[in-house]
C-alpha cells in the first residue's frame, strides 16, 4: 500500500504518562510550584516513586505535553545540561539548560513537547569553571563532556555505543513492546566470519532463528550491524516480534563498520557495499545454509538508517534482483558524491540522493521511508522524494515519526516495516 501517515497507538484522556504514582506526581509537582522551603529527602522519595520526567498532558486541542526533567546533583556545579534528540542539542543547547531551585540539591527543566514523541537524552553535569564555549559545543557530536542516563526513568533505555541513554515515550508515542525486555534472548544461532566487504576485511555475523524446517524465511540485511548487534540488542526484539505474531522469522546478516570514519566510506551513495552484499554475502549465505527454505525477493530486505538510509536508497537501484524491499530511515539527503556535509543544507537545495534514485526509478521494489518530524530539511526533502517516486510508479510508503535523528524510534521502525512484509 502506498500511503503517509504518522504512527501513533490509542492511549487517550491520561495525565501522567511516565509515571506511576500518580500521588507522589502530585505532591512533587506542588512542591515545584510551590518553592517554599521543603523536605528535601521526602521530595526525592515521591520522585522516586513517580519516575522520571512527569508528563502532563496540556489539552486534547493541542496534543502536546508538558515534560518536567529533574536532576540531584551529589557536588557543587556550575549547570546542569538535558541534552534530548533533536530538541535541545546541536544549537539549542540554551534551551537545555536546567534551574537550580535555591537551598536543594534540585535541577529542573519543563519543556513543551508533542504528545506522540520518543526520543533519546541524557544529562550533563557541568563542573564549575566551565567556559562559555565549552557549554556551546554540549549539543555537538564532540561534546567536552560525557552526559549519563535519568536513574528515575523507568522506561527501558537505549545504548547505541556504549553508553546507555533514557528514552522519553510520550503517552501517543508509537509502542515498542518487541525492545521493553533485554532479557529475552533470542533463541537460534549466530555465526562470525571475517570477510572482505567493501574494500576492507570486516566483521560479519548471520543470525539463523529456530523455525520449522518447511517454513519459508525471509532476511533482513543490516549495515551498522555493530550497533544493532552488540549495543541495540536487535535479535532480540525479532524473537520477540515473532512470538507474537507481529513478524514472521527472518534470518539476520549483519555488516560491521571498523570505525566511524570507514563508516562514512562504504554508507551512503556509493555501490561497492550493495554489490558485495547481493553478488557474495546473500549467495554464498543460502548456499552454507541450503536445506533451508528461503522466502522470495519481498521478504529480502536491507535497512538503514541515516548514511544506511542512503545505502538502502543504492540496495533498490544495484541490486532489485536480489532485495524486494528496502527500509530507509532518516536517510541523509544531503549526501553527495564528494561526501562532503554542507554547513547548511536547505529544503531548497538540490539532492543528489533524489536524482539518483529517480533517474532510474526501481519500480520492481517496494521502498519503505521513515523520517523524524524535528530533522529539520531532511522532511520536506523526504516527504518530495516519496511523492515523486510515487509519480514515478514506485511502490513508496512513507511514515512520520514525532523525533529526531535517533535510534529510540528507528528501533520501532524497523520491525514496523518488517510487519509491513
Amino acid at each position: 500500500m502506498n500511503n503517509m501517515h504518522i504512527p501513533c497507538n490509542k492511549i487517550k484522556n491520561i495525565s501522567f504518562f511516565t509515571s506511576h504514582d500518580n500521588n507522589a506526581v502530585a505532591r512533587v509537582r506542588a512542591q515545584l510550584e510551590d518553592r517554599t522551603p521543603m523536605d528535601v529527602d521526602r521530595f526525592w522519595r515521591d520522585v522516586e516513586n513517580a519516575g522520571t520526567p512527569l508528563a502532563t498532558e496540556i489539552g486534547d486541542r493541542t496534543k502536546e505535553c508538558e515534560v518536567t526533567f529533574l536532576w540531584r546533583s551529589a557536588k557543587p556545579l556550575q549547570g546542569v545540561y538535558l541534552r534530548l534528540n533533536r530538541v535541545t542539542d546541536k544549537s539549542y543547547v540554551e534551551k537545555g539548560l536546567m534551574t537550580a531551585l535555591p537551598s536543594s540539591d534540585i535541577w529542573m527543566l519543563t519543556l513543551q513537547l508533542p504528545i506522540t514523541y520518543r526520543g533519546s537524552y541524557s544529562v550533563v553535569e557541568i563542573p564549575q569553571g566551565t567556559s562559555a564555549t565549552q557549554i556551546s559545543q554540549l549539543g555537538g557530536r564532540f561534546s567536552p563532556f560525557v552526559g549519563k542516563a535519568d536513574p528515575l526513568n523507568k522506561t527501558s533505555g537505549i545504548n547505541v555505543r556504549g553508553t546507555k541513554e533514557s528514552v522519553l515515550a510520550l503517552g501517543l508515542a508509537p509502542a515498542q513492546s518487541e525492545w521493553s525486555d533485554p532479557q529475552d534472548l533470542a533463541e537460534g544461532v549466530t555465526s562470525t566470519t571475517y570477510s572482505f566487504v567493501a574494500g576492507q576485511k570486516r566483521r560479519v555475523r548471520c543470525y539463523l532463528p529456530e523455525v520449522v524446517e518447511s517454513k519459508p524465511m525471509g532476511l533482513l540485511v543490516l549495515p551498522d550491524a555493530e550497533i544493532w548487534f552488540d549495543h541495540v540488542g536487535v535479535l532480540n526484539a525479532l524473537n520477540i516480534a515473532v512470538k507474537n505474531g507481529r513478524i514472521s522469522p527472518m534470518a539476520v546478516l549483519g555488516i560491521d563498520n571498523r570505525d566511524d570514519s570507514d563508516r562514512a566510506e562504504i554508507l551512503g551513495g556509493r555501490s561497492e557495499l550493495v554489490l558485495d552484499i547481493a553478488r557474495h554475502l546473500v549467495p554464498q549465505l543460502r548456499a552454507n545454509h541450503s536445506d533451508t527454505v528461503w522466502a522470495g525477493r519481498s521478504h529480502t530486505v536491507l535497512a538503514g538508517q541515516s548514511l544506511g538510509g542512503v545505502t538502502a536508497f543504492m540496495t533498490a537501484l544495484y541490486a532489485p534482483d536480489i532485495f524486494g524491499t528496502v527500509l530507509s530511515h532518516s536517510p541523509s539527503m544531503w549526501w553527495n558524491p564528494e561526501r562532503k556535509i554542507p554547513v547548511m543544507f536547505t529544503e531548497n537545495d538540490t539532492s543528489w540522493v533524489s536524482e539518483q534514485i529517480l533517474s532510474a526509478p526501481p519500480k520492481d521494489v517496494r521502498i519503505r521511508l521513515c523520517v523524524g518530524s524535528l530533522e529539520g530539511a531532511m522532511v520536506p526533502h523526504v516527504q518530495h522524494l516519496h511523492q515523486r517516486l510515487l509519480a514515478a510508479g514506485v511502490n513508496s510508503d512513507l511514515s512520520i515519526y514525532t523525533g529526531g535523528h535517533d535510534y529510540a524510534w528507528w528501533r520501532g521502525a524497523l520491525i514496523d516495516g518488517l510487519t509491513g512484509l
